[in-house]
C-alpha cells in the first residue's frame, strides 16, 4: 500500500535523521526539499511539523529548522521504558507469531555470523532493530507497536550517532537466539524473561559507557 505523499516524505526524512545523513544541528532547507521531492510546500511543511512533534526537528521562528541534538537523558529513559514493553511484545509474540515471522528472526540471527562487527556496525544496528521490530509486529497489538516504535526512534538514532559496535557479539547472538527460541516454542514466560534480560544487559552496557548515573 502506497503511503500518502506527506507521510512518505516524513518517513524518508525520519530515516535520514536516524541514520545520521542529517547530523544534529544541521539546517533543513524547505525549498531544497520541495525541489527534491517535486511537491508543493504543504506536504513538506506537514512532514517537518510531524518530525518536530517527534522531537527530531527544532523549529526556530525567523531563524530556521534544525535537526535536534541527541539527548542522552532521554535515550536512557527510553531504554528503561523499553525493557518491560519489549518483554510484553515478546510474550504476546510467543502466542501470536506466524511461521514467517519466526523464520525471519532466525534469518536475522544467521546474518550476524557473516558481519564484521566493526566494519558492518551499521548493518548490525539495522538488523538488531529489525529483529525487535519483527517481534513487535508479531505481538499483533497496534498500541504496543506504536509506543515501541516511538521509543525506537530515540534509541536507533543514538546508536547510529555513537557508531555503536557490539561489545560481545557471542553474547548478543546467544541472547537473540534465546528470545527467538522461546517465541518459536510458544513459551510466553521465557520469551518475556529473555527479552527483558537482553534489554537490561544492553542498558547496563550503555550506562557504563555513556549514561553514568544520569
Amino acid at each position: 500500500m502506497n503511503l500518502p505523499i506527506n507521510m512518505s516524505i516524513y518517513k524518508e526524512l525520519e530515516r535520514r535523521i536516524i541514520d545520521m545523513e542529517y547530523q544534529p544541528g544541521d539546517a533543513i532547507n524547505e525549498k531544497e526539499l520541495i525541489e527534491e521531492f517535486g511537491v508543493s510546500r504543504t506536504p513538506i511543511r506537514e512532514a517537518i511539523l510531524k518530525l518536530s512533534e517527534k522531537g527530531l526537528l527544532d523549529l526556530k521562528p525567523r531563524v530556521g529548522t534544525f535537526v535536534t541534538q541527541v539527548d542522552l537523558q532521554s535515550v536512557k529513559h527510553a531504554y528503561e521504558v523499553k525493557k518491560n514493553l519489549e518483554g510484553l511484545a515478546a510474550e504476546l509474540a510467543a502466542q501470536r507469531a506466524t511461521s514467517a515471522q519466526i523464520n525471519e528472526l532466525y534469518e536475522i540471527i544467521n546474518r550476524f555470523e557473516n558481519y564484521d562487527i566493526v566494519d558492518d556496525y551499521k548493518a548490525c544496528i539495522k538488523d538488531d532493530q529489525r529483529f525487535h521490530r519483527v517481534v513487535r509486529e508479531a505481538s499483533n497489538n497496534p498500541m504496543l507497536i506504536e509506543m515501541l516504535e516511538e521509543l525506537n526512534i530515540k534509541t536507533a538514532r543514538f546508536l547510529q550517532y555513537i557508531n555503536y559496535v557490539l561489545e560481545d557479539v557471542n553474547w548478543f547472538k546467544a541472547s537473540l537466539t534465546h528470545m527467538a527460541s522461546a517465541i518459536k516454542a510458544h513459551d510466553k514466560e521465557k520469551a518475556r524473561m529473555t527479552t527483558e534480560e537482553h534489554t537490561q544487559e544492553f542498558l547496563d552496557q550503555m550506562s557504563r559507557r555513556f549514561f553514568g548515573r544520569a
